[in-house]
């Protein structure tokens, strides 16, 4: 069944904040996981004394 009295302009119009607030939570959402990504990804770097960036990952042992 459908609803006997359906205005579209009033509708949208009433559903419009909550439209906004959820693309708001949408794209907030994306920026954390973005940020948690290239955080995540640049720590395994160490800056040395003279701003060269050096791999802190540990040497294989026994490999030449």
């Amino acid at each position: 069944m459908s609803a006997p009295d359906t205005n579209l302009e009033s509708q949208k119009n009433q559903h419009k904040p909550s439209l906004w607030g959820i693309g708001a939570a949408v794209t907030f959402g994306v920026a954390m996981i973005a940020i948690i990504v290239f955080v995540s990804v640049g720590a395994n770097e160490q800056v040395a004394e003279d701003g060269a960036p050096t791999d802190t990952a540990p040497a294989a042992v026994g490999v030449n």
